[in-house]
């Protein structure tokens, strides 16, 4: 039983980081559905919300992978001007869509469906967020995704990213090579969570590893 599972989550990870935009809408759309993500649906306190609320400077978020509406719902409303998540899920998007209008916030937070991977942001945005979704893209294409988005990054926005462990947040660093420099960043001790706050310039310096301060 273990060999299967670990086949299944093989092959899991082909499609949710190279399969086609139909195949990863069907899986994430089935994994939501079923409730399999439901243990996530609260996250208030998480530590990557001081990081959201100090960059955005009352401004714009783009929340990349969002889920079923964690970070549009969890936020200080006082601390952003708008919100903008998107997700490869259907299903989750109307959840997070719905939970947004039951917290009152749809005058300010609106949602789309699209692959976060190929998805084009209409405006700029001081912040833009992937939050554990950093992952779904291939290796090979995350410094050109980033290299994109970089073009909707407000003036002195950063890009934030979150995950589950330092060494994770390391390995990122290490994708991200020169050309970034890293604004604020925070790990915690093995096991647990890890944010980065960075952003794209000009003088070629190259990441360090992450610290531990939590």
């Amino acid at each position: 039983m273990r060999a299967v599972n670990k086949i299944r989550n093989i092959l899991r990870g082909l499609k949710q980081g190279w399969g086609t935009p139909g195949m990863k809408r069907a899986l994430w759309n089935r994994e939501f559905s079923s409730g399999r993500w439901n243990f996530i649906e609260n996250t208030s306190g998480d530590v990557v919300y001081q990081y959201i609320e100090k960059y955005c400077k009352n401004g714009s978020i783009l929340d990349l992978g969002c889920g079923s509406g964690n970070t549009g719902c969890e936020l200080d409303p006082s601390k952003y001007q708008d919100y903008t998540g998107v997700d490869i899920s259907d299903f989750a998007i109307k959840m997070a869509a719905r939970r947004s209008k039951e917290k009152q916030r749809d005058d300010k937070n609106r949602y789309f469906q699209a692959d976060i991977a190929t998805y084009t942001p209409t405006v700029d945005h001081n912040v833009i967020l992937f939050r554990e979704s950093i992952y779904y893209i291939p290796r090979p294409k995350i410094r050109r995704v980033l290299d994109k988005y970089c073009r909707y990054l407000a003036e002195n926005g950063v890009f934030i990213v979150r995950g589950h462990a330092k060494e994770e947040g390391e390995s990122i660093l290490r994708v991200l090579g020169s050309g970034y420099t890293v604004v604020e960043q925070c790990a915690a001790v093995a096991p647990g969570p890890f944010v980065v706050a960075f952003r794209k310039t000009s003088d070629g310096r190259v990441q360090g590893r992450l610290t531990v301060v939590f």
